[in-house]
């Protein structure tokens, strides 16, 4: 099976500078981001035939709908203790980026949001970020394989070294 080439690639570098932009633009982060994720999920849907691209495609959409709803990404307090970024019961006096914000009780789908602490990397994440995590490596991985030998090429060169008596 050929590996297609990824298509629509101006929306994926748009995404991604709008993402940088976000910290960036006072008064302006929110829709920033929300146009950054929309872009980031039409590249990805663009190339849903590319393996793994769903799962791209799905944790954006995950994320771009904890942030939609909540009007950033709501971030628990407990996972940024178990990655080691904030002591129990400080939490509250952790700087976040500019498009977080510490999980409130009015947070809808608050399960979407940076709930896992990840230690080793000094990270908070969402379920989100982990699909879409594995769906890029699948991507990556896909797209570096080497390209497999076609079937009828070894069949048909196996024929002729038989009808040549070889």
């Amino acid at each position: 099976m050929a590996v297609r080439p990824l298509r629509l690639w101006p929306l994926l570098g748009a995404g991604l500078f709008l993402q940088l932009l976000v910290g960036r633009v006072d008064g302006a982060a929110f829709g920033l981001l929300v146009a950054s994720y929309t872009l980031l999920f039409a590249f990805a849907a663009a190339n849903v035939a590319t393996v793994g691209m769903w799962m791209v495609a799905t944790g954006v959409a995950l994320n771009l709908a904890a942030i939609a709803l909540n009007a950033g990404m709501p971030v628990r307090p407990d996972a940024l203790v178990a990655a080691g970024l904030a002591d129990h019961g400080r939490a509250g006096e952790v700087r976040l980026a500019a498009k977080h914000h510490l999980e409130r009780p009015s947070d809808r789908l608050p399960a979407l949001g940076d709930i896992i602490g990840v230690r080793a990397l000094g990270e908070v994440v969402s379920f989100g970020d982990v699909v879409m995590a594995v769906g890029a490596a699948n991507v990556v991985a896909r797209l570096l394989a080497p390209a497999p030998r076609r079937a009828h090429s070894a069949r048909r060169r196996s024929g002729a070294l038989a009808r040549a008596g070889g």
